[in-house]
């Protein structure tokens, strides 16, 4: 059952008998005004049909859903006879009959579909009464969100549905300073409005311990500070004790109250949330009757509206809500009430319809209103999209949101939600490919990235659109921020791996060796182990720190162990043919010679040194084959240094024809390999002549 009450303008005392008598007597008091059925409206949609009931005035009305028909009982009303309703042609509706019985106006409305949903609507104006019917409606009874938004729901539904926002009322009004001066000395007059003063700026619990003070006073001070107290505790949801000071302030000095009515608005709060609505409702009508016909009479019935539907009383509460908007239209009253009746169908909502809610909260924030009014409706529209709409508009308003106001009361649940939905944009945008997209996703939102992480692939999907895109330095300092946190723990093997690999490539060696020892302090068994080694056998070699080198290197040479970067088999290769360890060094350039693609700018000195390593073991043969193999690879004065070394090692095999061949070659290319070539092919032929075996 609903019903609207009428505000008055001001100096009408016709306005509170109908609040009274809306709070005040049993519902069915309000019934006997005339109303009239004026027009019914019937718009099919997908999955229900609207329809529209248009009355003379607000109806009071009772719902019923029974086998086969929805009857909707309005009393105190009447109607024209509809006839042309009666065989109306939807797929979900058999038609709509009116009639009148001792004062109360059925319309009945059979049905096409068996067991629909039915559900009322609120509309701005009260005299509108709006029904859905249809399996659409049905399916809202769960609250039918975007796929994989559930973490989002589950997080905020509870904190919004336990929200309890100002619904409004009287000012705070500090005590008459006179007053103050009639009873206590100047000094604790002025503590006295100090802790006032705290109070006004919600800081109740320092107004507690200033008003305790002067508990043990005379009585009149006593019961100012009693009365101050019961208000502190209040705002603290100390409600047992808020009530225990109001009392002792009224039994101490029951008059004030008629001086300060605006005390009534925390003691009616402190009795209702205590229990004794009846109490709190009856005194919140004496306070309201003291402002009627001023701007605060809507604020105190929005005040009592709330009061009434956390007793349970929805319908009523409804009925003022309503009353508040259509009466007291462009007020900060009247937006506090559509926010309200807004509220009501926030997680009923299907997939299909939550735009309709949404306009309601965009016009709220759009008209001129009291700030918490206004960052309330734009939360509620944030998360309308982040539980609704795809993912990156959600994300778009959610950041909005967050950008105008990083710390307003729904900031640390805005945070969350932003979490939430990166995760559901990370993988539209991985999925497409787009990897500039994912590199500005992980960059602009690099805090909020707790929820991607939960995905063990988030982090190389993510390292490798930055190695795309060339963004090396902007990776590097993102991954040090993110392995510091306590939510991508998981990923810090990974995230360190990559920074080491950065800081190498951008030359920052004193970053890249720090975070490669601390890599391998903290993870000394994780599968990336190998690479960060590499990464310092090779920073080591580059400094010439070769026995540095060959200790970093040394797994390399372990049973099952492979490189992950193509050079450190070369660097180990060079740091133990350095160190004599002719075998090590052959071992270890073999598999980098085997490994290495044909480009690769070491492959020449690889062989070069694997041939020198082979020849100083006396493994002629094999060192002859590198050799061959590195000259058809090398240019320049690297082909004239193997062809002097093939020279030198076909003449260690006794083929001193191919030996003086190789060697003539390599004069005829010049530089410092040829002349080392022609000087030794002189001293071959000299050393032949001497044996008489010139030709």
């Amino acid at each position: 059952m609903t019903f609207t009450l009428r505000i008055p303008g001001p100096g009408l005392f016709l306005g509170l008998v109908t609040i009274l008598l809306a709070c005040a007597l049993p519902h069915n008091a309000l019934a006997q005004q005339e109303n009239r059925l004026l027009r019914i409206a019937v718009h099919p949609h997908q999955g229900f049909t609207r329809v529209n009931l248009s009355f003379q005035s607000p109806p009071d009305y009772t719902l019923r859903v029974l086998p086969g028909r929805v009857r909707l009982e309005v009393r105190g009303a009447d109607s024209p006879s509809f006839k042309k309703l009666r065989a109306l042609n939807d797929k979900r509706l058999a038609g709509i009959t009116t009639t009148e019985v001792r004062g109360v106006l059925s319309v009945s409305i059979p049905l096409r579909v068996a067991d629909p949903g039915v559900q009322v609507v609120s509309c701005a104006n009260p005299s509108v009464l709006s029904l859905d019917i249809g399996p659409g409606v049905k399916r809202a009874a769960r609250v039918d969100i975007a796929p994989g938004r559930e973490p989002i729901l589950s997080g905020t539904e509870r904190f919004v549905r336990d929200f309890d926002a100002d619904p409004g009322g009287v000012p705070f009004a500090p005590t008459d300073g006179k007053v103050l001066k009639g009873i206590l000395p100047e000094g604790e007059a002025l503590l006295f409005q100090q802790g006032e003063s705290l109070l006004y700026r919600d800081r109740a619990e320092e107004a507690v311990n200033v008003f305790s003070m002067f508990t043990n006073k005379a009585t009149a001070p006593k019961a100012l500070a009693c009365y101050r107290l019961g208000e502190a505790l209040e705002r603290l949801g100390r409600h047992q004790d808020a009530l225990s000071y109001f009392r002792q302030g009224e039994g101490l000095w029951p008059q004030y109250l008629e001086q300060s009515p605006e005390l009534l608005q925390p003691y009616s709060d402190a009795l209702a949330r205590t229990g004794n609505f009846p109490a709190a409702r009856a005194m919140l009508l004496r306070l309201m009757e003291r402002y009627l016909g001023t701007p605060y009479q809507a604020e105190l019935l929005n005040r009592l509206a709330d009061l009434t539907e956390r007793n349970g009383q929805k319908e009523a509460a409804l009925a003022m809500y309503r009353s508040v908007v259509v009466y007291s239209a462009g007020s900060p009253a009247a937006g506090r009430a559509r926010l309200k009746l807004a509220d009501r169908e926030l997680f009923t909502l299907s997939r299909d319809r939550y735009r309709e809610l949404l306009a309601k909260y965009q016009a709220v924030y759009q008209e001129p209103g009291d700030p918490a009014s206004r960052d309330e409706a734009l939360f509620k529209m944030t998360l309308l999209l982040s539980l609704y709409a795809s993912p990156k508009e959600a994300l778009e308003t959610v950041v909005t949101y967050d950008r105008r106001y990083p710390r307003g009361i729904f900031s640390t649940i805005i945070k969350k939600m932003r979490e939430e939905i990166l995760l559901p944009v990370y993988q539209e945008t991985a999925a497409a490919g787009n990897d500039q997209g994912l590199v500005q996703l992980a960059l602009d939102n690099r805090e909020y990235l707790a929820r991607c992480f939960a995905d063990p692939g988030f982090a190389p999907r993510v390292s490798q659109a930055f190695e795309k895109t060339g963004a090396t330095a902007k990776e590097l300092e993102l991954f040090g921020y993110l392995q510091q946190k306590n939510w991508a723990a998981g990923s810090a093997p990974f995230l360190m791996a990559r920074m080491v690999d950065d800081a190498v490539a951008l030359g920052n060696v004193p970053l890249a060796e720090a975070t490669a020892r601390d890599f391998l302090a903290r993870f000394p068994r994780d599968p990336n182990l190998g690479r960060v080694r590499e990464q310092l056998g090779r920073l080591a070699f580059e400094r010439g720190d070769l026995p540095g080198a060959a200790a970093q290197l040394a797994f390399l040479g372990g049973k099952g162990a492979r490189a992950q970067l193509p050079e450190s088999d070369y660097y180990l290769g060079k740091a133990l043919a350095a160190a004599k360890d002719h075998g090590g060094a052959v071992r270890s350039l073999s598999r980098f010679t085997t490994a290495a693609k044909r480009d690769n700018p070491f492959l020449p000195d690889g062989y070069f040194t694997l041939a020198t390593a082979l020849a100083a073991g006396k493994d002629y043969q094999r060192a002859l084959a590198a050799c061959q193999v590195g000259g058809s690879i090398a240019s320049g004065e690297m082909s004239g240094q193997f062809l002097y070394q093939t020279g030198e090692l076909q003449l260690q095999l006794g083929e001193v024809r191919q030996a003086r061949a190789s060697w003539d070659k390599a004069a005829g290319l010049g530089g410092t390999w040829g002349r080392l070539a022609s000087e030794a092919l002189n001293d071959l032929n000299w050393r032949m002549k001497i044996a008489g075996q010139l030709p």
